[in-house]
């Protein structure tokens, strides 16, 4: 077969069952729990008997398990995980388009993977081109999630339970700004909530300012954080500020896009 055969060329139509089996993986690892057939149909919006169907083959293969009418992920795919790291896949996808953003507005942007459900990963940075326009290198930095913009994205998405195990019994000053009370955190994650980004202002180091957006699978799973970070002097400015929430949920949304095509 030649290679013009086997290489999908622009246009390329998805598989429609490869997809909804996909999106059926998901929304099982999304859940946590294992779920009916009816409660997978009901995400990802798709009729119940081609629901069945689709577990039915995936359960064969060991992609699947069941227990009675419920359904986990299964044995086989934990065995096939372990051999892949998501950042080698990833990165290259969405390598351009931090790229292009950090460029547009000359100053460094992140990406961080989750990992299970407390860890952020930073696989990728992209600076400016720019002379004497770059931060440090971030690459395996980590800092406390209540006092850096993709941790409050993190913490956001977990439930009171899990916030509590995440952030333990005492929020850490980092500086003046950091929040240190419990309650002030539980209403900044309402409002990441509602607006969709996080912020934070010299709450982590004095003199920087960062914004992060969440990007998510095709059933809404929070995959990762993309991160705007500068200093103050060059962030800190009305319509900057007003104007960069927007932009950068516009650059997590084109991410989106490109990790998850348009379904057939």
């Amino acid at each position: 077969m030649s290679t013009s055969q086997e290489t999908p060329q622009p246009g390329y139509a998805s598989n429609r069952s490869v997809t909804r089996a996909v999106r059926i993986l998901r929304a099982l690892a999304a859940s946590g729990t294992p779920m009916t057939v009816t409660d997978v149909a009901k995400k990802i919006d798709l009729a119940r008997a081609t629901t069945f169907r689709l577990l039915m083959t995936l359960e064969e293969e060991g992609i699947v398990d069941r227990q009675d009418t419920l359904y986990s992920l299964g044995w086989d795919l934990g065995r096939i995980a372990q051999s892949v790291d998501p950042a080698s896949g990833l990165v290259p996808r969405i390598k351009d388009i931090l790229e292009e953003f950090a460029n547009e507005t000359n100053e460094t942007v992140t990406f961080s993977l989750r990992r299970g459900l407390y860890e952020l990963d930073l696989v990728l940075q992209a600076s400016p081109r720019l002379l004497g326009m770059t931060m440090s290198e971030m690459y395996g930095m980590h800092w406390p999630h209540h006092a850096s913009a993709t941790g409050k994205l993190l913490l956001a998405e977990l439930t009171e339970d899990q916030l509590r195990m995440a952030v333990g019994d005492q929020l850490e000053a980092l500086t003046a700004a950091t929040i240190t009370n419990y309650e002030d955190l539980i209403q900044e994650l309402k409002a990441v909530r509602e607006r969709g980004w996080a912020s934070t202002v010299e709450e982590l180091e004095d003199g920087v300012i960062a914004f992060a957006a969440p990007v998510r699978d095709s059933v809404g799973t929070f995959l990762g954080a993309v991160a705007i970070v500068g200093p103050r002097h060059r962030m800190d400015n009305e319509e900057k500020q007003a104007e960069m929430p927007g932009r950068l949920m516009a650059a997590a949304e084109r991410m989106q896009q490109r990790m998850n095509p348009p379904q057939a």
